[in-house]
């Protein structure tokens, strides 16, 4: 490989010239198709936006090609944070849950574009799918499994069963979240974390790194909480923005550069790739997925 390509796809940064390749060229998209006066979702029902700004001040415009502007394009971190794992990470259900990250970007750009229904299906499943496959790692890193997936005659059946399991758990939750009570997100999501932070107390007394882990602990809390309250004051009816349907009462601007839950995509992203490296850590039987602790 020449030099100048060798460098923009280097070991450690690789992943991040992926990405704006990738963000480029949806850019280049979404100007023909505004320039073309492509409106495909300009049929939508007044009441789903009504119902829609419950939980997100960012205004609708069904004009446009992208129904909304900040929370869709804010899904590009999720985009980087798969992209970053699955160019790092040398786990090979590490990659995996990568792959899982870029789907749930691509699921919740979708809803956050078009604001319809199997968009916001799509959505939930990716985020379900998500804090699923990091269960998934973290069981097969606490346990130490055999984390193989090719070749096809050494795979893992195990390990490729736990992830699968726990992937269609997430689609089947997704589905059913509007008949099954336990799958609406209000409960599922919740208890998927809650997993989660158990399963990272827990390995604190377990690790030789303690010290180290507790710290990282704190930090990814600490970005959590953050996005949550990024989350929740956004809209005119949510957790902690109660303004009882009045949408000029919105904590953010609807035209505005800063979005509440905008910036919960950009957190959580953060707080995903956290999480994972977390995982990664306990055990340290792959590589890091922090490019500084990659050599180039």
């Amino acid at each position: 490989m020449d030099e100048p390509f060798a460098t923009l796809f280097s070991k450690r940064w690789g992943w991040l010239t992926i990405w704006g390749i990738c963000f480029c060229g949806f850019l280049l998209l979404v100007l023909v198709m505004v320039v073309a006066k492509v409106h495909p979702w300009s049929d939508i029902d007044p009441t789903r936006i009504t119902w829609y700004h419950q939980e997100e001040c960012e205004q609708v415009t069904p004009t446009s090609f992208l129904l909304q502007v900040f929370n869709f394009w804010s899904n590009f971190a999720y985009l980087a944070a798969g992209l970053l794992i699955v160019w790092l990470s040398t786990s090979h259900i590490g990659r995996l849950v990568g792959v899982v990250f870029i789907m749930l970007a691509i699921g919740s750009g979708w809803f956050h574009g078009t604001l319809t229904e199997f968009g916001q299906t799509v959505d939930i499943v990716g985020v379900y799918a998500a804090l699923a496959a990091l269960i998934a790692y973290a069981i097969v890193e606490l346990f130490e499994m055999d984390d193989v997936f090719w070749p096809l005659d050494q795979i893992s059946f195990p390990v490729l069963g736990l992830l699968l399991g726990c992937l269609v758990l997430s689609v089947v939750a997704g589905i059913l979240r509007g008949a099954v009570g336990f799958f609406k997100s209000d409960y599922f999501t919740p208890m998927l974390v809650i997993i989660l932070f158990v399963y990272m107390v827990v390995l604190i007394w377990k690790s030789s790194n303690g010290v180290a882990l507790v710290v990282h602990l704190l930090i990814t809390v600490a970005i959590g909480v953050l996005a949550l309250i990024f989350k929740f004051t956004d809209g005119d009816d949510n957790g902690l923005a109660k303004h009882h349907g009045d949408f000029a009462q919105c904590s953010y601007s609807p035209g505005g550069l800063i979005q509440g839950h905008a910036l919960w995509h950009i957190l959580s992203a953060l707080m995903f790739v956290l999480m994972f490296e977390y995982i990664r850590y306990v055990r340290e039987r792959s590589q890091s997925v922090f490019p500084w602790r990659v050599e180039n």
